[in-house]
């Protein structure tokens, strides 16, 4: 399970699930109202559209959906159902998915909680290699940006630089627009094939904060586009 989502039990899996498949079948039948939509995280850009209920099965849904929305499902293989209707948001996996079509069949589906929700701000992935040096108290560590926030930025790094937890410093970061200094606190490392990932907790300047914001909205305008283009998606 992609650690944005987390599940959760109400009244028990099985319990939840049927509840979940009732509701469905309710909107499906025109009982409750259709408010449904699905949400997912493309390079951490919420994608959120309507959606329409078509078969309800025992364990299982298929619903017809917006065709960007069925590029990014077929690339995470869950996606998240939202209504009024629900106490819960809804965490659901993907059985099949036809982007030509904009069909897609959900099952093992549970409530749950987006942790992206939770945010203090807009987070967004990079798409080039964007060159960042934290400065700690006694060394320092070169890498490039994962992803930025106003209040978050998280980097690669070819090897765990062993700085403690809370460790304070100062983030360089090389934007586009011109380089800004931040300072930073380490929250925690996060360990991969090649490296591992520093996330920080930041405190930009005004002016810093203005640039951060700026390279944001051209950032989503570049990933919104590149979903768009994709090439599954008709014209």
């Amino acid at each position: 399970m992609n650690d944005t989502y987390q599940r959760l039990k109400i009244a028990g899996a099985a319990q939840d699930s049927a509840d979940i498949i009732a509701t469905l079948a309710a909107i499906e039948n025109g009982t409750l109202k259709d408010d449904l939509r699905l949400l997912n995280f493309y390079r951490e850009v919420p994608v959120s559209y309507p959606a329409e209920v078509l078969t309800v099965e025992r364990d299982s849904v298929e619903l017809l959906v917006h065709q960007v929305q069925a590029v990014v499902i077929s690339r995470d293989r869950l996606t998240v159902l939202k209504s009024s209707h629900f106490p819960k948001d809804v965490v659901a996996a993907v059985t099949y998915v036809n982007v030509e079509k904009s069909r897609v069949v959900l099952s093992k589906l549970s409530y749950g909680v987006v942790r992206a929700d939770r945010r203090m701000s807009v987070r967004v992935e990079m798409g080039s290699s964007v060159k960042v040096t934290f400065e700690g108290q006694d060394e320092k560590v070169d890498g490039t940006l994962h992803d930025v926030s106003l209040t978050g930025a998280s980097i690669k790094v070819p090897y765990d630089p062993m700085f403690p937890v809370s460790e304070k410093g100062e983030l360089t970061i090389a934007l586009p627009g011109g380089t800004i200094k931040v300072p930073a606190s380490l929250l925690k490392v996060i360990y991969n094939d090649d490296g591992c990932r520093l996330v920080f907790e930041i405190s930009p300047s005004r002016a810093a904060e203005g640039s951060i914001s700026q390279h944001i909205f051209q950032r989503q305008v570049e990933i919104i586009k590149e979903l768009k283009d994709h090439p599954a998606i008709g014209g």
